[in-house]
């Protein structure tokens, strides 16, 4: 599959080198339909999931039913790493398809076991993505203590800048998603990034930013 040479996962490696380690874990492909839940929340998930193509949320629900969007994945996004090698836990968040979609679930235990002399090579990129994610989730958190829109906004782009090393960039998130991300109401993201974009901070078309501060 030569998708996943571009896999975090699989960084490092060959498409025939990729297809030789899957041939030691119990791996199956599943196409999903708009709409239709991959994983519920309150599973038990002893796979690695990754989108071959398509799109797909991470979504929780608090105890009174509102939905809350905690990530937009896109082809070669990974899922269920951290939850994989933690026997017994339960998903905290509902991953869910957005258009058709098809997912690679690849058995974490198998993977963890096997022989192939380049196992050990995934694992180690495997544990590099947790690393990646769980600093992203921390700058979240730094980000939702902040008080103001204007200042989740820029801390936002901020990082999205030191990240890609460049001043014009594209983020990942639509404006539903980015509001849910930076935890504020999507009319007052709106405004403020009217506002921003008055005051010659940053311009924008869509997904794409400029910031000039």
């Amino acid at each position: 599959m030569k998708i996943l040479t571009e896999n975090t996962l699989f960084k490092g490696l060959t498409e025939s080198q990729i297809t030789d380690i899957l041939s030691t874990a119990y791996h199956r492909e599943k196409s999903f339909l708009d709409g239709e839940i991959i994983v519920h929340q309150g599973d038990v998930i002893n796979n690695i999931g990754i989108v071959l193509s398509g799109n797909a949320t991470g979504k929780k629900y608090t105890p009174d039913g509102e939905e809350i969007i905690v990530s937009n994945m896109k082809a070669n996004s990974i899922f269920g790493d951290v939850l994989s090698g933690a026997i017994g836990f339960a998903s905290p968040v509902t991953v869910q398809a957005v258009g058709p979609c098809r997912v690679l679930f690849i058995d974490y235990n198998q993977l963890l076991y096997s022989h192939h002399p380049l196992a050990h090579h995934v694992l180690q990129n495997m544990i590099q993505s947790i690393s990646r994610k769980y600093f992203a989730q921390n700058k979240r958190m730094d980000i939702l203590m902040l008080k103001s829109v204007r200042s989740k906004v820029l801390s936002y782009l901020e990082w999205q800048r030191q990240t890609k090393g460049t001043n014009t960039f594209a983020i990942d998130l639509d404006r539903r998603l980015l509001a849910d991300f930076l935890g504020v109401e999507r009319s007052a993201l709106s405004r403020e990034l009217s506002r921003m974009k008055a005051d010659g901070l940053i311009d924008y078309h869509k997904n794409n930013f400029t910031l000039f501060i």
